[in-house]
């Protein structure tokens, strides 16, 4: 099957799904008087996408997985378990779309609680904003957020697993809870492990010739494992507090380099390292008849981060090592032997008052401060010969979001106003080419407004809209960098903003559901992570983007025991440089413009017996070419929106069309208690690129086994 006629059979499956309500209202049974509407009591004038990770969470299917299902996300990885991630939502992507658990930003997990890692059983779901945030998170998020909810059951648990598949990949987590007397305690943990030594595609250099050759090789340094562990204590009801929680988190990440921020030159030797320590307490009350509501979490990490690059020669993609006097390193000639420490101190304040039945008042503060200080014997040096990493770096960051949410007509229109103070402050100091020490310190402040509205049409559709001037400070690794492959960057401009939202979304319980969203972005200073001499990668501004886009989601009960659902996101992000004509209009680079998705999902009970169950699903992806850098516009394909034709580009600045299949199922012999789920990815092995055409793993096997108390 060819690109074009697989495209216009993707394009036709979700059409279909999304023309479904219009040609099957006449078909419903007219003694059907009762309307089940489920998920519209928690309906707010933010755009908001909940997944409910609890169905899936028997699946050997990973959290990636289940968002680029989604309509208008992409999550890309550059490679296999552990690597790096990407999230694009709605023209957005990076940190430009913040990362929560539990309402808290991610920053002081560090890499421990990454969206590539952790299980989808320690979830009870993800919420995912598209343009306004809620005030309860209060970050300075440019185009969204992902709010990660762990399982937070009222009644005692105990759930289990433990996956293995290809290239020597085993998961395992534990999730426990237990509650007596108004008392409690739980654990959530999980384990990674995974060999990655899939097979990819590359140019090999003929050491005698210098001429590149492409031939596919194993990957054989790529090993990656980690382990996450929070216990926590607490009570909750008693007359000074509704819950009071005390967690005390750790975890541990290994890494291998096979690459940098590209796949043109092989590691063999190179590798990093990540720990951390994070005490946090929570507490929550609600006083004055319930029209107060305190929220208060403060959280210390202590994060140590190394990277060892001693390998004094270099590897070819084989294997082979070729030693040299005149290199320390393989990743930089003058090597790596780093050690940085990290401390974060990170407080939430959120406040909430009823002033009527129709009106709330919100208050939320979140400070973060973060410290950096370190050491590498090979590393840059001033110079007097000091050592770069051990000049401290600081970074305080305080956002006060307030509001006022409203709703009228018996809540049939329903308003969100809020604003937002952004400060920021950074004290560090780097080296320039020659050693010179160069001190950078900013102090600045800003201000973002929002609105939001939704309007219930009837019981089951609504209208949303939502307009924002929105602001991203930088991250402290943005500027500082990580201390493995991603460099400092003390100029960095915080990102702007002009978003405008507009869905609708029509759904009736066990028969259907569509959804439509548009939205247009005028950004300023982007901050895109750009590879740097083929090693590195560095976080930079780009001056200003501009763009619209529109995704749609539908599903449809076939039958009672059969679902079918698809989506397609189109986006249309221009650079916008009038100084130069080459790159003016084109589109921002290593950026999909579309992509789609197609899925059936079977339920079937009293299979083999008269209390087991059986799921089987069938998923598509296709993503429609795009470029690694900026593509001038007159060589895009001609065909209509450019989803057909070919660019005309080297193929290897393309990173080509892909389109994936998966076939999996879920069985349970006795009730939900015991699972066994088996995945097939990428069932017919078609070579899969993502950031800067990094190559992904082909076809792999994973099978779980989950059991529940």
């Amino acid at each position: 099957m060819s690109t074009n006629q697989s495209l216009n059979l993707c394009v036709l499956l979700v059409c279909t799904l999304l023309s479904v309500p219009v040609f099957s209202q006449d078909s419903i049974p007219k003694q059907l008087k009762v309307i089940e509407v489920q998920g519209y009591q928690n309906v707010s004038p933010i755009k908001t996408q909940t997944i409910n990770t609890n169905i899936y969470k028997d699946q050997p299917a990973t959290l990636i997985e289940l968002m680029n299902r989604t309509a208008g996300i992409r999550i890309r990885q550059t490679g296999g378990l552990g690597a790096r991630s990407n999230l694009m939502l709605n023209g957005f992507q990076n940190r430009a779309v913040r990362y929560f658990k539990d309402g808290i930003p991610l920053d002081y997990l560090g890499g421990g609680f990454d969206i590539s890692l952790v299980p989808t059983n320690m979830l009870e779901k993800i919420e995912v904003y598209k343009g306004v945030l809620p005030f309860s998170l209060g970050a300075d998020a440019l185009g969204g957020a992902v709010n990660m909810i762990t399982a937070r059951n009222q009644n005692n648990f105990l759930n289990t697993s433990y996956e293995f598949g290809s290239f020597n990949t085993h998961r395992a987590s534990v999730n426990a809870y237990y509650s007596k007397n108004g008392y409690f305690t739980g654990i959530n943990a999980f384990y990674n492990y995974s060999d990655n030594n899939y097979k990819a595609d590359i140019q090999q250099v003929d050491t005698a010739t210098g001429i590149k050759n492409a031939r596919t090789v194993r990957l054989f340094h790529n090993k990656f494992s980690n382990y996450y562990v929070e216990g926590f204590i607490g009570l909750k009801e008693k007359p000074w507090t509704d819950e009071l929680r005390f967690t005390l988190t750790g975890f541990s990440i290994f890494r291998e380099f096979q690459f940098g921020s590209t796949m043109d030159k092989p590691y063999g030797a190179a590798k990093g390292n990540q720990h951390a320590v994070a005490p946090s307490l929570l507490y929550k009350k609600q006083l004055f008849n319930d029209k107060l509501s305190i929220n208060q979490f403060i959280v210390f990490s202590t994060l140590n981060s190394g990277t060892t690059d001693t390998a004094h020669g270099r590897y070819d993609w084989l294997g082979n090592y070729f030693p040299s006097t005149s290199q320390k390193g393989e990743i930089s000639n003058t090597g790596a032997f780093s050690d940085i420490n990290y401390k974060y101190l990170i407080s939430r304040t959120g406040l909430t008052y009823n002033l009527s039945a129709s009106q709330t008042l919100h208050l939320n503060l979140v400070f973060n401060n973060f410290n950096r200080k370190g050491k590498d014997p090979y590393g840059y040096k001033f110079t007097n010969g000091a050592d770069v990493l051990q000049s401290p770096a600081s970074y305080k960051k305080a956002i006060v979001a307030f509001g006022l949410t409203s709703n009228f007509f018996n809540k049939r229109l329903e308003n969100s106003i809020s604003g937002k103070y952004y400060h920021y402050k950074t004290d560090a100091s780097d080296a320039d080419y020659l050693g010179n020490k160069i001190t950078t310190r900013n102090n600045k402040s800003a201000w973002g407004m929002a609105e939001g509205i939704r309007y219930k049409i009837n019981t089951s559709s609504y209208l949303q809209a939502s307009v924002e001037t929105a602001l991203r400070l930088p991250d402290q690794d943005e500027l500082f960098g990580d201390g493995n492959l991603k460099l400092s960057n003390f100029n960095l401009a915080p990102e702007r903003s002009l978003n405008i939202n507009l869905g609708y979304k029509i759904a009736r319980a066990n028969q259907y559901k569509v959804e439509v969203n548009t939205f247009y972005r005028n950004t300023k200073d982007l901050i895109l992570l750009i590879p740097i001499n083929l090693m590195y990668a560095q976080s930079q501004n780009v001056e200003k983007v501009k763009g619209v886009g529109i995704d749609a989601d539908g599903s449809y009960n076939i039958f009672s025991w059969l679902e079918a659902n698809g989506n397609f996101t189109y986006q249309d992000l221009r650079l916008v440089n009038e100084n130069n004509s080459i790159v003016n209009k084109s589109r921002l680079r290593n950026t999909p413009f579309f992509f789609a998705n197609a899925g059936l999902n079977a339920k079937l009970n009293k299979v083999l017996s008269k209390s087991d169950k059986l799921q089987i699903y069938w998923y598509y992806s296709f993503v429609r070419e795009y470029y690694v850098d900026y593509l001038p516009k007159k060589v895009e394909p001609t065909g209509f929106l450019g989803l057909f034709g070919k660019a005309g580009i080297d193929a290897q600045n393309i990173i080509p069309d892909q389109q994936i299949h998966s076939l999996g199922f879920t069985y349970y012999p006795y009730n939900n208690l015991f699972a066994i789920g088996f995945l097939v990815r990428n069932i017919f092995d078609i070579p899969v690129y993502d950031n800067f055409r990094i190559q992904n793993p082909g076809r792999s096997f994973s099978i779980k086994l989950s059991y529940s108390l």
